[in-house]
């Protein structure tokens, strides 16, 4: 069966720090518990760490260190399938109405926020990528940077 091209988008919370040999080690005011994030949005994550909890299948590689920086990512969205802008209007719905909150988490600690997408392209067809004014308003308001993590593959059967 051959792979179709798809795009998930999702919002991530991540602490602010230097880049050093073994990736983002956060500032000290960039540390957070996520459980608290989760608290203030009334929002649950799909996933969260916080610095010093263990990375997945690290009792399997005893070379896999646990993380030095927070995170926490919700708002998934699948929607739409090659409709970038319409995952993303999907993923800040609910984040619209918590801007305030969002900002208080700002002040609080010292974070980035990200709207991250994610495609995996296939055979040369791409999502269709656009950012209406609510996306960009949001991102503004909130000071929301924009990742775009692209994955391209070579014609693949499987």
């Amino acid at each position: 069966m051959e792979k179709q091209t798809s795009s998930y988008t999702y919002f991530h919370i991540c602490s602010n720090g230097i880049i050093t040999e073994r990736g983002l080690k956060a500032d000290e005011a960039g540390i957070f518990d996520p459980d608290d994030i989760t608290k203030l949005l009334g929002i649950e994550p799909f996933s969260k760490w916080k610095k010093g909890d263990a990375k997945p299948n690290a009792q399997n590689c005893p070379n896999i260190r646990p993380y030095n920086f927070s995170g926490w990512s919700a708002e998934k969205s699948t929607v739409g399938g090659l409709d970038i802008g319409e995952q993303c209007i999907e993923t800040i719905q609910n984040l619209k109405a918590k801007i305030s909150e969002l900002l208080e988490i700002k002040s609080l600690y010292d974070v980035s926020f990200w709207l991250v997408i994610v495609p995996h392209i296939y055979n040369e067809q791409a999502p269709a990528v656009s950012f209406g004014k609510d996306i960009i308003e949001f991102c503004y308001l909130t000071g929301t940077e924009i990742d775009v993590d692209i994955y391209v593959y070579q014609n693949f059967i499987e």
